[in-house]
């Protein structure tokens, strides 16, 4: 990793998410739900609210939930994206076609424009919605000509095209995808505690406020995940939504899962040495329900993730800086003269090298402090998301 060296503490700052693909075979609701063989749907559109079409939002949920998009007629992206779970599937690695494993855990979706998957291979929801229709594991349907006839021929999806697109619209693979990444990017289950307790509406318990704080300061968490404090401009105001109090980052970072990874996230896609352990910065609205956690589902609990980086960083090469045992609290003069000392080459620049004889950071937190951590997490819970009916299944009929 090679950084620019400034004299501030705004240098740490500068140095210092979804993820969505569509798997496994899973119904998202009860087993007493019934199905029906074409989509349910009210009379008028849902509202979407960061929807300029709300009828091109209703093709995109009946697409997300149709089975029609695998090969074999067997999986939908709500196979592994299911609400009765909060759009996850809480399996540490999803299953495909065939009952094949995917090789990476499928996290909640996010209603961000952005850098997507574990791996940021997606630019935006847009480049995301057809890789998992595509992709040998998950769905398998490569030949997107052949996927829009069999969707054209499909009794309900005429009407809805129209309806989306305009009486004389083509059902190609260009409209499916637009269909789909325009429902996805509504998804923002953000009317949550902590969200509430920054208007002044609702008030954190001391455990919550403690985590809150060591969110915000000494257990460097907020310096990755960009969740909105004291703001008045909550993240989802350019994309129409009405609050929610947290902020998306399109940011990755190696968190020192491991020494040597197996899998390399970002530097499988980049190919670049500096990027190898990086993976993208998820979302942590809701993160209380959408256990496992991480790209590979390695940990079982909030507590789990909470004592990785209390305890258990590991010394990889690339390990981000915020992880490393640097004071953070050093006056800019300190700061200065601690950057200069780090920088070996005297080339303006910090190397990987430079910055590995750092040890990883030790938090050194407490009991109550690491259950304030989790408690505060909690408070990044909305409810919402699991009833919400503009993104439940049209196809389950109670």
């Amino acid at each position: 990793m090679k950084t620019k060296v400034t004299f501030s503490l705004a240098f740490l700052i500068v140095i210092a998410v979804v993820i969505i693909s569509c798997k496994k075979d899973n119904n998202t609701s009860d087993d007493s739900t019934n199905y029906s063989d074409t989509p349910v749907l009210p009379a008028n559109p849902e509202n979407y609210r960061a929807s300029s079409n709300d009828n091109l939002a209703t093709l995109g949920r009946v697409l997300f939930y149709d089975k029609n998009l695998s090969l074999n007629n067997s999986v939908s992206c709500a196979s592994c994206h299911q609400q009765s779970k909060a759009f996850c599937d809480n399996l540490q690695f999803s299953v495909g076609l065939e009952n094949v494993k995917t090789p990476r855990n499928s996290p909640s979706i996010f209603g961000k424009q952005g850098r997507v998957f574990w791996d940021g291979r997606a630019n935006s929801m847009l480049d995301l919605s057809l890789r998992p229709v595509k992709n040998h594991v998950e769905m398998r349907f490569e030949n997107l000509d052949a996927l829009a006839q069999k969707i054209s021929k499909t009794s309900y999806y005429p009407e809805l095209f129209k309806k989306a697109f305009g009486v004389n619209a083509e059902i190609d693979s260009i409209r499916i995808q637009m269909a789909l990444s325009e429902f996805l990017k509504n998804f923002d289950f953000s009317n949550n505690k902590f969200a509430r307790s920054e208007k002044g509406e609702e008030s954190l318990n001391a455990s919550e406020q403690l985590g809150k704080n060591l969110f915000f300061g000494k257990a460097r968490c907020s310096n990755c995940h960009h969740v909105e404090s004291n703001r008045n401009v909550p993240f989802g105001d350019s994309l129409g939504f009405g609050g929610g109090g947290y902020g998306f980052t399109d940011e990755s970072h190696n968190i020192g899962l491991d020494e040597v990874y197996t899998d390399n996230g970002v530097g499988a896609v980049s190919n670049r040495l500096e990027d190898n352990g990086a993976f993208m910065v998820p979302a942590l609205l809701n993160v209380e329900y959408t256990a496992p956690y991480m790209h590979d589902g390695r940990f079982k609990t909030l507590e789990e993730v909470v004592e990785h980086y209390n305890s258990g960083v590991k010394n990889h090469p690339n390990l981000d800086v915020f992880l490393r045992n640097i004071d953070l609290n050093m006056s800019d003069v300190e700061l200065s003269i601690f950057i200069t000392k780090l920088d070996v080459n005297q080339n303006g620049m910090l190397e990987s090298s430079e910055l590995a004889g750092l040890e990883p950071v030790r938090l050194g937190l407490t009991a109550a402090e690491k259950r304030g951590l989790v408690d505060f997490l909690k408070t990044l819970s909305d409810p919402g998301i699991f009833r919400e009916r503009k993104f439940s299944n049209p196809f389950a009929v109670k």
